[in-house]
C-alpha cells in the first residue's frame, strides 16, 4: 500500500504456511494461558515497507542477527525482504480460489487518498479505530465489482464516494483467475463526482457494467446476498430476515446453482398449481351452478317444445295453403286464356263479315289521319319560326345592353380623367409652393444648446423634488412620531389611572413580570369578538384567592407559566390565538385549551374526610375565577386533588395520608409535600419529597408603588414635551414642503415652455431640411400621374371604338328580326290552309260512321268483351305470380310433400285447420317464454365449461407430476445441505457450551418453506426459535456469525465479508466466536473471509493462514512515520517484554 500524508498506513500480520511442512491443528493454535509459548513464534510480520518474514531457517538467522544488534533499529536488509516477499506471494496466490480478491487499490475514495491492500486467501481481519476507513474497503469491494450502493445501506449517489475536494475516485480490484484463464481479472472503476457517472475497465480495457455483472455471475460472487456480504449498515437487516428469506439467501450462498433454480421452478409450479387448483374448483362449482339453473327450466322447456311443435305444424299448413292458392290461381288463369282465344276468334269473324261496309269509313279515316299529320307538322314549323324571331330579338337586346354598358364605362373613364387632371394641377402647384418655401431659410436651431437649457431646468426640478420629498418624509415622520407619542401619552395616563384600581395594579405587575404576556393581554382585550367563545387572560388577572391566609399555599401548587397562560375553550380559538401570538406578534406565551367542564373534576375525598386528615380543603376551595380557567388548572396541575392546610400534619395524620394513596400533592404550614410511589419495587417503595414554600408573587395585597407612579408622571411630562415639539416641527416641515412644491411647479412650467419652443423650432428646421426630398418625391408622383392620364385617354378611345361596333351589330340584328317575322307570317298562312282541309276530312268520317252504326256497335261490344277478359286475365296472372312468389321458397325438396298435402283441398279448408291449431297453441302457455332459449344457452355454456374443466384437470395433473419430479431431486439435497449446516452450527454452539440447531420448516404452502434456527444459551432452557424478541442483541449476533461460519465449508462464493459483527457481543461471546471463526475460516480449501472490526480482545487465537490488516489513518497521522513503522520490531520488543 502506498502511503500519503494524513492517510496513515496499513500494516499486515501475514500468516502463511511453513515452506517445508504443514503444521498440525494443535501446533497452529496459540493458547493465551500458556506462559511458555511465544505468541509470535509462528507470526509472519510485515512492516510499513511491505516486507514479509517466514518461520523457517531464514527467520532463525534473522532472529540471530537481531539478537546481535539489539541496540540497532531499522528494517532488515532489503534483499532478504524482497526474496521472502516473493516466495510468500507465490505460495499465497496458489491458494486463492477462482474469484477471490487478491488485491484492492484505492485512490481518492471516501477517506483514502491512495491505498493498496494485499489480501490473504483465507481469513482477512481488518482492524482499526472507527472512522479510519475499514468500512470504506467494504464499499470499494461492492462498488468496484459492479453492485449498486443500495446494498451498502449508505449513500445512494456514486459521486458521494469521491473523496472531499477531489473530482474522481478510482478502484482497482484483482480477482483470482479461473484455471482455464492465463491471467487474473483486474476490474477497474472510475467514479466522477460532477456527473455521478461510472466507467469500468477489465484488464485495462474499457467494458460495460453488463459485462462486469456477467463476470461476477460466472465467478459465483454474490455481494447482494447477506449470507455472503454483510456490510456494517446491513447487520440489522440480516437479523431481520424472515426464515423464508433466509432459506433463499442460504441456497444462493451454500448450494449449487441448480438448487436455487429448482427452488424457483418449484415456487413457480406451486403457484401455478394453486392457481390451477383454484380454477378447477371454480370450474367445478360453476358447472354445478349451471346444471342447477338448467334443471329449473325443464318444466317450461317441455311446454315450449310442445308449443314449438304446434307452431311448426301451423307453419307447414301456411305453406300448404300457399301451395293450394297457387294451384287455384293457375287453374283460373288457364281457363281465362281459353275464354280470351274464343273472344278473339269471334271478333275476327265479325270483322271479316263487315269488312266491305267499313272499308269506305277506313279510307276516310286514313285520309283524316294524313291531314292531321300535315297539321301537326305545320304547327311545328310555326313554333320554329316564332323561336327564331325570339332569338333574333334577343340579339337586339344583348347589343343594346352592351352599348349601354360601354357608354357607362366611357362616362366613368372621362370622370376619372378629369379627376387625374385636377390632381396633376395640384401636384404642380405643390411643387411650386415647396420650391418657394425652400428658398426661405428657417430660423437658426442649435439642438445641443436647447437640450442643455432643458437639462438645467430638469436638474433644478429634480433637486427641488428631492428636497420636497425629503421635507415631506420628515413631516410624515414627525406626524407619525407625534401620533405614537400621543398614543403612548394616552397609555401612560391610563396606567396612572390604573394604579388607583386593583386590576390596574395587577396589569402593572404583569408588565413587569412578562412583557409578552402583557402585550398579548392588551391585544386580547381589544379583539375578544373574533373568537367563538370567550378567551381568558392570565390567571393572575382572572383568578383570585378567596382567603388571603391560603394565598402562599395555593401559589405553591402552581408553576410560573400557570399564572401567565391564556385559556381558550375551543380548538379553533386555540389555533387562531396561536397564529396571532406566535406568527404575527412573535411573542412567547403559553396557550392552553381545556374542553372538559369544571364540574367533571371531582376531589378524591369528601371535605369531611379531608379535614379529618388535618387539611383545611382543596386548592379549588380557595381559588376563585372563571370555570374554564379553573377547569384548565385542574386538568394541568390537578388542583382539585391538591390539599392545603394552615397547620403542619401530625405524624399519625401524615402516615394516614401516605397509606390512603388518594392525596399525593399537599401543602401544609410552610412546606410543600409530594408522595412518590414506585410500584415496580413493591407496595412499600414510597418516598416523600418535601420542599419549603417560597414567597408568592401573585394574589397579594400590594399598595400603590410610589416609585412606579413617580416614574409614570415623569414619563408623562416627557411625552407632553415631545408631542409639543413634534407638532411645532411638523408644522414647519409642512410649510417648507408647500414652498418647495410651489417652486418645483414653477421650474416644471419653465421646462415645459422650453420644450415647446424647442419642438417648434426643431419641427420647422426638420421640415425645411426635408423639402428637397419631398420636391423630388412630388415630381416623381407628377410623372406617374401624367402617365396615368395618358392611359385613361387611350382607354376612352378604345371604349368608343367598341361602342361603334356594337351599334353596327344591333342594326344587323334588327334586319334579321324583320326577316324572321315574315317567316312567321308565311308559316301561319300554311297552317290555316291545312286546318280547313282537316275539318272537311273529319266531317266526311262522321257522315260515314253514322251510316254503319250497327256494325260498329257489334265490333265495339266484341272489343269490350275482349278487354274485360284481358283485365281478368291480367288480374289472375298477377294473383298467380304472387302465389308463385310466396310458394317459390318451398319448391325444393319439400315441394312434393306440400303438393300431396294440398291436393284436392281448398285454401279455405286449410285455413280452418290453421285456426284449430292456433287455438291449441293459445291454450298451452309457459311461465317463462324465454325458457327454451335460456335452456339451450345453458347447455352450450355447460359444454364449454366442461371442456374448460377438463383442461384445468389435465393442467393440474401435469403440474403435480412436474412438481413431484423436481421436488424429488431438490428436497433430498436440501435436507442434506441443511443437515450439514445443522451439524456445523450445532458444533459451533457446543464449543461455547450452548446448543443450536438448524432445520427446514416444511409447510403445505411451498412459499412458506423456511430455515428455522433454534438456539439455547443457558442450561435448563429449551431450544427456542431465533428471532428479535426472544434473544438479546449479543445472542443474536453470536447466532448470526455462527450461522455464517456454518456456511463456510459449503460456500459457493469465492469470498465472504462480515463488517463489525462482534460489536454487540460481550467479551465471553466475542472470544468464543473469534476462536471458532479462526478455526473454520483458516481450514484448507475454504473460501476467502473478511472480518471488519474496530477492536479485538487481547490474547485471542491466531492462525498461520489468517492475515491481519491494521489501518492507521486520520487527520493527524504522520504519513512519513507510518512508512517507517516495522511490526517486526514491535514483535521483537514484545518478546523481550514477555521474557522470550
Amino acid at each position: 500500500m502506498a502511503n500519503q500524508p494524513l492517510q496513515g498506513d496499513r500494516v499486515d500480520f501475514d500468516h502463511t504456511d511453513h515452506p517445508l511442512s504443514t503444521p498440525s491443528r494443535a501446533s497452529s493454535r496459540f493458547s493465551p494461558q500458556s506462559s511458555t509459548d511465544d505468541p509470535f513464534e509462528t507470526l509472519r510480520l510485515r512492516g510499513g515497507d511491505g516486507s514479509r518474514g517466514f518461520a523457517g531457517e531464514e527467520d532463525e538467522n534473522e532472529d540471530e542477527d537481531e539478537d546481535e544488534g539489539e541496540d540497532e533499529e531499522g528494517p532488515p536488509p532489503p534483499r532478504r525482504r524482497r526474496a521472502a516477499a516473493a516466495h510468500a506471494n507465490v505460495m499465497t496466490r496458489n491458494e486463492f480460489q477462482p474469484g477471490a480478491i487478491v488485491r484492492v487499490k484505492l485512490q481518492n475514495f471516501v477517506t483514502y487518498e491512495k491505498a493498496e491492500f494485499s489480501l490473504g486467501p483465507n481469513l482477512n481481519m481488518v482492524i482499526g479505530p472507527n472512522g479510519t476507513g475499514k468500512s470504506s474497503l467494504v464499499c470499494a469491494i461492492c462498488l468496484g465489482l459492479g453492485y449498486p450502493s443500495s446494498i451498502l445501506g449508505r449513500a445512494s449517489a456514486f459521486g458521494e464516494f469521491v473523496k472531499h475536494g477531489k473530482d474522481e475516485a478510482e478502484i482497482e480490484i484483482e480477482l483470482q483467475r479461473k484455471p482455464s484463464h492465463a491471467q487474473n481479472y483486474i476490474v477497474g472503476l472510475c467514479i466522477k463526482r460532477e456527473d455521478n457517472s461510472r466507467k469500468f475497465t477489465l484488464n485495462g480495457s474499457r467494458t460495460t457494467l453488463k459485462d462486469i455483472q456477467n463476470l461476477m455471475r460466472s465467478l459465483r460472487i454474490q455481494i447482494d446476498n447477506l449470507c455472503q456480504f454483510l456490510p456494517q449498515d446491513k447487520v440489522a437487516e440480516f437479523a431481520g430476515l424472515s426464515p423464508v428469506e433466509l432459506l433463499d439467501k442460504t441456497l444462493l450462498a451454500a448450494a449449487p446453482p441448480e438448487m436455487s433454480k429448482w427452488q424457483s421452478e418449484l415456487k413457480e409450479n406451486f403457484r401455478d398449481q394453486k392457481e390451477a387448483q383454484r380454477s378447477a374448483e371454480q370450474s367445478s362449482e360453476q358447472l354445478r351452478k349451471m346444471e342447477a339453473r338448467q334443471n329449473v327450466l325443464q318444466a317450461d322447456v317441455e311446454k315450449l317444445q310442445e308449443r314449438r311443435e304446434i307452431q311448426e305444424t301451423i307453419a307447414k299448413l301456411e305453406k300448404v295453403c300457399l301451395m293450394a292458392r297457387y294451384h287455384t290461381a293457375r287453374g283460373r288463369y288457364r281457363a281465362l286464356k281459353v275464354r280470351k282465344r274464343a273472344a278473339e276468334e269471334e271478333l275476327k269473324a265479325l270483322q271479316e263479315s263487315s269488312a266491305p261496309s267499313l272499308q269506305a269509313v277506313n279510307q276516310k279515316q286514313e285520309y283524316h289521319s294524313q291531314i292531321q299529320a300535315v297539321v301537326d307538322y305545320r304547327k311545328g314549323a310555326l313554333r320554329n319560326a316564332e323561336a327564331a324571331a325570339d332569338e333574333a330579338l334577343g340579339l337586339i337586346d344583348a347589343a343594346e345592353s352592351r352599348s349601354q354598358e360601354l357608354s357607362t364605362n366611357i362616362e366613368a373613364e372621362k370622370s376619372t380623367f378629369a379627376v387625374k387632371k385636377q390632381e396633376l394641377g395640384k401636384i404642380r402647384k405643390k411643387i411650386t409652393d415647396m420650391g418657394a418655401m425652400y428658398k426661405q431659410a428657417p430660423r437658426p436651431f442649435d439642438g445641443a444648446d436647447w437640450n442643455r437649457r432643458i437639462r438645467e431646468q430638469d436638474h433644478l426640478g429634480r433637486d427641488k423634488k428631492q428636497e420636497a420629498d425629503r421635507v415631506g418624509e420628515e413631516a410624515d415622520r414627525l406626524y407619525a412620531l407625534g401620533k405614537e407619542r400621543s398614543r403612548e401619552k394616552t397609555r401612560v395616563m391610563q396606567n396612572i389611572e390604573a394604579l388607583k384600581s386593583a386590576q390596574g395594579l395587577l396589569e402593572v405587575q404583569l408588565r413587569k413580570i412578562s412583557s409578552d404576556a402583557a402585550k398579548g393581554w392588551e391585544w386580547l382585550k381589544e379583539n375578544q369578538n373574533q373568537f367563538e367563545k370567550e378567551v381568558f387572560g392570565p390567571p393572575m388577572l382572572s383568578c383570585s384567592v378567596s382567603d388571603r391566609r391560603f394565598s402562599q399555599l395555593v401559589q405553591s401548587q402552581l408553576g410560573h407559566n400557570d399564572f401567565l397562560c391564556f385559556t381558550a375553550q375551543t380548538k379553533n380559538d386555540h389555533k387562531k390565538l396561536s397564529d396571532q401570538f406566535y406568527n404575527r406578534m412573535r411573542i412567547t406565551v403559553t396557550i392552553r385549551t381545556c374542553l372538559t367542564s369544571y364540574n367533571s373534576f371531582q376531589p378524591p375525598l369528601p371535605n369531611a374526610e379531608l379535614r379529618a386528615l388535618g387539611f383545611d380543603g382543596y386548592v379549588t376551595d380557595f381559588l376563585e375565577g372563571p370555570e374554564p380557567v379553573l377547569a384548565m388548572l385542574c386538568a394541568e396541575k390537578r388542583v382539585h386533588q391538591s390539599a392545603v392546610g394552615l397547620r403542619q400534619l401530625s405524624d399519625e395524620q401524615f402516615d394516614r395520608v401516605q397509606e390512603g394513596e388518594k392525596i399525593t400533592h399537599f401543602a401544609c404550614g410552610n412546606k410543600l409535600h409530594r408522595i412518590i410511589r414506585r410500584r415496580e419495587y413493591g407496595p412499600t417503595a414510597v418516598t416523600t419529597k418535601t420542599t419549603p414554600i417560597q414567597q408568592g408573587r401573585f394574589w397579594t395585597d400590594q399598595p400603590i408603588d410610589a416609585a412606579e407612579k413617580a416614574e409614570l408622571d415623569r414619563k408623562l411630562r416627557e411625552l407632553l414635551e415631545e408631542v409639543s415639539q413634534c407638532t411645532a416641527q411638523w408644522r414647519q416641515a409642512t410649510a417648507r414642503h408647500a414652498e418647495l412644491v410651489e417652486e418645483q411647479e414653477t421650474i416644471n412650467a419653465r421646462t415645459k415652455q422650453l420644450q415647446t419652443e424647442k419642438s417648434e423650432l426643431q419641427r420647422d428646421f426638420n421640415k425645411w431640411t426635408t423639402l428637397p426630398d419631398k420636391i423630388e418625391s412630388e415630381k416623381r408622383t407628377l410623372r406617374q400621374k401624367a402617365a396615368e392620364l395618358d392611359e385613361a385617354r387611350a382607354r376612352v378611345r378604345g371604349l368608343e371604338e367598341q361602342r361603334s361596333q356594337v351599334v353596327l351589330d344591333k342594326a344587323k340584328a334588327i334586319l334579321g328580326h324583320q326577316k324572321k317575322i315574315a317567316g312567321i307570317r308565311a308559316a301561319y298562312q300554311a297552317l290555316v290552309e291545312v286546318q280547313l282541309l282537316l275539318i272537311e276530312a273529319k266531317s266526311g268520317v262522321t257522315v260515314l260512321k253514322e251510316k254503319s252504326v250497327a256494325i260498329v256497335q257489334r265490333l265495339e261490344e266484341a272489343n269490350h268483351n275482349i278487354g274485360i277478359v284481358n283485365r281478368q286475365l291480367e288480374e289472375t296472372r298477377k294473383e298467380a305470380a304472387s302465389a308463385l312468389e310466396a310458394v317459390e321458397p318451398y319448391m325444393g325438396p319439400e315441394k312434393a310433400e306440400l303438393l300431396q298435402l294440398a291436393a284436392g283441398r281448398e285454401p279455405e279448408d286449410i285455413e280452418g285447420d290453421m285456426r284449430a291449431e292456433q287455438a291449441k297453441l293459445e291454450v298451452i302457455q309457459a311461465n317463462n317464454p324465454q325458457a327454451l332459449e335460456e335452456f339451450e344457452n345453458w347447455a352450450r355454456r355447460i359444454d364449454t365449461e366442461r371442456a374448460n374443466h377438463e383442461v384445468q384437470e389435465t393442467r393440474l395433473a401435469d403440474l403435480s407430476a412436474k412438481i413431484e419430479r423436481v421436488k424429488s431431486q431438490w428436497e433430498p439435497r436440501l435436507d442434506e445441505l441443511v443437515g450439514e449446516i445443522n451439524g456445523a452450527f450445532g458444533h459451533n454452539f457446543e464449543q461455547i457450551s450452548c446448543a443450536g440447531e438448524v432445520g427446514v420448516h416444511k409447510d403445505e404452502d411451498f412459499d412458506k418453506w423456511a430455515i428455522e434456527i433454534r438456539v439455547r444459551f443457558r442450561q435448563g432452557e429449551t431450544l427456542q426459535r431465533l428471532d428479535q424478541h426472544r434473544q438479546s442483541g449479543g445472542e443474536r449476533a453470536v447466532s448470526t456469525i455462527f450461522y455464517l461460519m456454518s456456511l463456510q465449508s459449503m460456500a459457493q462464493a469465492p469470498f465472504r465479508v462480515v463488517d463489525e459483527i462482534n460489536q454487540g457481543m460481550d467479551p465471553r461471546n466475542e472470544r468464543m466466536v473469534h476462536e471458532r471463526m479462526v478455526e473454520i475460516a483458516c481450514r484448507e480449501h475454504t473460501s476467502q473471509y473478511f472480518l471488519i472490526t474496530p477492536k479485538l480482545l487481547s490474547g485471542l487465537r491466531y492462525d498461520e493462514r489468517m492475515r491481519v490488516h491494521t489501518i492507521v489513518s486520520g487527520e493527524h497521522v504522520d504519513g512519513e512515520g507510518t512508512e517507517n513503522m516495522n511490526f517486526a520490531m514491535f514483535a521483537k520488543i514484545q518478546r523481550r517484554v514477555m521474557g522470550h
